[in-house]
């Protein structure tokens, strides 16, 4: 048994006086257990989902554990373990390792409590059919640091900025021991102590020292050696201390993440073609500084940590033909979404052509500002292309993933992961509401599509959505990730710099990280555990939120509603694109002045020069852009879900007898064309069906009071002799204008609106439906004839809506909260609705 000489004796005791058997039961558990995930190697064969085949016994990839290809291993139920293998105990499973293949997996020190200094010991039981064929190694692993500083200039790349010497790359060896044994049959490995170094200097991003040790995580792996020997192992334990620990149980039990995904593990395990959407910002689509290259990582090469290719993604220098096409650039390789779908591939025995990652984040770019493109990239919409969605230009979607296209569904997202809300800020501290708004704008459209959370955080404290989404994880029960939290743990034990260098982009070593953390929600093992399906359109966490989660309404520069800089939103959130001449243009909503980036004169469906949405229902919202020459360019104005438009003009309107006239509009008529002037003594009336409304109305000199009822309350009373001056000082004498009744029950209302003072021209009304779903909706059905009336055996919050067949029939004002009065010709079925 070839170890450290220290314990070449006590191991060589052991051995002499026992069977390789009694290793396995003897010793007793270490404090601290087992710090290996699924040291049992538990696992799920996917093979009977795909093939039919009833071989569940055994399978190509284990839970939690890493090898090159699926198939590198063969995991078994100790029942199938060829006899002479099996010792006379117990094993649950048993991995056979092929020739010259590996099996690995990583554990970062937050994960299991262990600090620099601190000793640990690997174990394994196995069955070798030639001497040193099995080799049991433990790697401290520590992030790269260099001395000085260096410039990719002078490797003969474009870049010509200087970086610190650390962050270049994979993560690197800080220390290592093996073990091998050099009998045949069974046998007991145990390595010698591995000690975690660990030193570094104060954080700096940019300084440098080759003296640092910046362990953060160990990393396990067994190999089968020979070229053609057979070996199998089982049981495995990395223990605490100094002293070997043999078949102990561990000591963190993993949870199963998968279950929250349950139609796209399904999809996986037949081998289905999957659609990845990946959203967040420059971090998530691996833009980072010094970019992220191709490093020489052979610490023996003469050029180890210099980078070995420009940006442009290279399958040839990784060995992997099959990706041409796939990949954009360096980046979409490195990043943790690129890691993912290359872990994807490996577990499920799938070729690339079936996971289709469609990197939508950009550089600058938040997910306020994705709202503009969650129709393109839900549909591949954009062709692709590096910089719009992570892919090599030059073929279709359907020539890289035809399986999309022929499915039933389509190419429609199956998964969309949320990674970063870094440059958020948007409607602060209420982001919640862009988030929670993106997710159920795709609910709407694709309700089948599942999400996941996985937030990069910088030292945990970079961007306070991470929260949100926690919140929005605990309502939607979306399967939450935390990186963030480990992250920040992680710079206990090294320079935070060495993970993100120079600004808050994370380098490789540093989504190696978050990819580890990700890759855990595909992790499944037997006895699987029922699925949890994510909840479908729950009561919103943010009321800001239905302005967010509707429809785009897109006006282009020309447009007669852009009024140079200005424009008159649809309800509460927009978009927009446009130049000042000076720099940087400041954006006003409502006369509050808004911070933004820069100017942005094309319409990019992921970067914009202004993005916001928390205003108030119902009301009126210019949007104006302030600096010299400003112009809006384009403006994307999202229109609430389940919204009507009722114009004067519409007969829903009882009028009086009061005339409709033209209206002429300044401003593109965002309220109609036509109005209806109410004098003092006069009235109009409105039967509405929703729960929010909006009078519209015209501000002008001379204007009246308008003054709203609903239900025989007052709900509304407000001035129309406003005058509007923009931000050049120009005055708008006469302007649309409305104002927003909030928060009514679901049901019928019957709406007054007088003059008072003056008269006052209305324009309107806007009917919202906001209810986050019908979960409260109230509905008793039954058979009646005219002139029958039907009590409800409690009242409904509104007079309710009610539907009638046959010749039965129901005036509006024989309607109330307690009870219906049926007219018509004849009897027939009803239903009533409200809540």
């Amino acid at each position: 048994m070839r170890i450290e000489s220290s314990w070449a004796g006590r191991l060589a005791a052991l051995a002499a006086g026992t069977a390789g058997a009694c290793c396995l039961g003897a010793a007793a558990a270490a404090p601290g257990g087992n710090l290996l995930l699924n040291p049992t190697f538990a696992f799920h064969a996917f093979q009977p989902h795909r093939t039919g085949k009833p071989e569940s016994h055994t399978s190509g990839q284990v839970a939690f554990w890493n090898s090159a290809a699926y198939g590198d291993i063969q995991v078994m139920r100790e029942a199938h373990v060829p006899a002479e293998v099996r010792p006379p105990m117990s094993i649950g499973n048993a991995v056979r390792l092929l020739p010259g293949k590996s099996l690995a997996q990583t554990i970062l020190l937050p994960e299991v409590g262990l600090a620099h200094g601190e000793a640990v010991v690997l174990t394994v039981h196995g069955h070798q059919s030639a001497a040193g064929a099995l080799q049991a190694r433990l790697r401290a692993v520590k992030l790269d640091s260099g001395e000085g500083t260096w410039s990719p200039s002078e490797l003969g790349l474009g870049d010509t900025r200087r970086f610190a010497r650390h962050a270049r790359g994979e993560w690197v060896t800080a220390a290592v021991v093996e073990a091998a044994a050099d009998t045949v049959g069974r046998v007991d490995l145990a390595t010698a102590p591995l000690v975690l170094p660990g030193s570094f200097q104060g954080d700096s991003a940019q300084e440098a020292h080759a003296e640092d040790d910046r362990t953060v995580a160990v990393e396990v792996a067994f190999t089968n050696t020979s070229a053609d020997a057979t070996v199998w192992l089982w049981w495995p334990t990395l223990s605490r201390g100094s002293e070997p620990q043999w078949r102990q149980s561990p000591s963190r039990e993993p949870y199963p993440w998968y279950r929250h995904l349950p139609r796209t593990m399904q999809k996986l395990w037949k081998g289905e073609p999957i659609h990845i959407v990946a959203m967040g910002s420059s971090i998530d689509r691996g833009s980072a500084n010094p970019p992220m290259y191709l490093y020489d990582e052979d610490p023996a090469s003469p050029t180890y940590k210099q980078p070995l290719s420009e940006r442009l993604f290279e399958p040839d220098k990784v060995g992997r033909p099959d990706l041409a096409g796939y990949i954009g650039w360096w980046q979409h390789y490195f990043c943790y979404t690129g890691r993912l779908r290359l872990e994807l591939m490996r577990k499920f025995d799938l070729p690339v052509d079936r996971i289709c990652l469609n990197i939508m984040a950009c550089d600058g770019s938040c997910v306020g500002e994705a709202h503009s493109g969650l129709a393109d990239y839900c549909t591949l919409a954009l062709p692709p292309g590096p910089n719009e969605n992570g892919h090599a230009a030059g073929k279709t979607w359907q020539e890289l993933y035809p399986g999309l296209f022929t499915r039933p569904g389509g190419p429609r997202p199956d998964l969309v992961i949320f990674g970063s809300g870094a440059n958020e800020k948007t409607d602060t501290p209420n982001e919640v509401a862009v988030f929670e708004g993106a997710i159920r704008w795709i609910q709407r459209h694709y309700p089948d599509t599942e999400f996941v959370f996985c937030m990069f955080q910088n030292a945990g404290a970079y961007t306070p959505n991470a929260d949100d989404l926690r919140a929005l994880a605990l309502r939607y029960q979306i399967p939450f990730l935390d990186y963030g939290k480990l992250g920040d743990e992680l710079t206990r034990w090294c320079n935070r710099y060495a993970l993100v260098p120079n600004d808050g982009h994370p380098q490789a070593a540093a989504h190696h990280i978050w990819f580890k953390v990700l890759e855990r929600a595909f992790e499944c093992w037997d006895p699987i555990v029922p699925g949890q399906v994510q909840v479908h359109l729950p009561e919103r966490v943010h009321a800001n939120t239905y302005g967010w989660e509707g429809e785009m309404v897109t006006l282009e520069q020309g447009d007669p509603r852009l009024r140079g800089a200005m424009v008159i939103l649809e309800d509460t959130a927009v978009n927009c694109w446009g130049s000042v001449a000076t720099e940087p243009p400041v954006p006003w909503v409502d006369g509050q002045k808004q911070a933004s980036r820069r100017s942005s004169p094309r319409r990019d469906v992921r970067n914009s020069l202004f993005r916001f949405g928390d205003a108030r229902l119902g009301d009126r919202h210019v949007l104006e852009i302030e600096g010299p020459e400003a112009v809006l360019t384009a403006v994307d104005l999202k229109v609430c879900p389940n919204r009507q438009w009722l114009p004067v003009e519409r007969a829903a309107w009882a009028l009086g007898g009061l005339p409709v006239q033209d209206f002429a509009s300044a401003w593109g008529a965002p309220y109609g064309t036509r109005q209806v002037e109410v004098p003092v003594d006069g009235a109009i009336d409105l039967e509405a069906v929703g729960t929010d409304l909006s009078i519209a109305y015209v501000d002008q000199p001379g204007g009246g009071r308008l003054v709203v009822e609903v239900d025989g309350e007052p709900r509304l009373e407000v001035g129309t002799d406003a005058v509007f001056t923009d931000r050049t000082g120009t005055a708008h004498p006469t302007m649309e204008n409305r104002r927003g009744i909030l928060g009514l029950p679901y049901g019928l209302h019957r709406v007054r609106v007088r003059a008072a003072g003056a008269p006052v021209a209305v324009l309107g009304a806007f009917v919202y439906d906001s209810r986050s779903n019908r979960a409260h909706e109230r509905v008793s059905r039954g058979l009646a004839a005219p002139g029958e009336t039907v009590r409800f055996s409690a009242p409904f919050k509104a007079a309710p809506l009610v539907l009638c067949s046959g010749g039965l029939a129901v005036r509006s004002a024989d309607v109330s909260r307690d009870a219906v009065t049926f007219s018509g010709t004849g009897p027939g079925i009803y239903e009533v609705v409200g809540e």
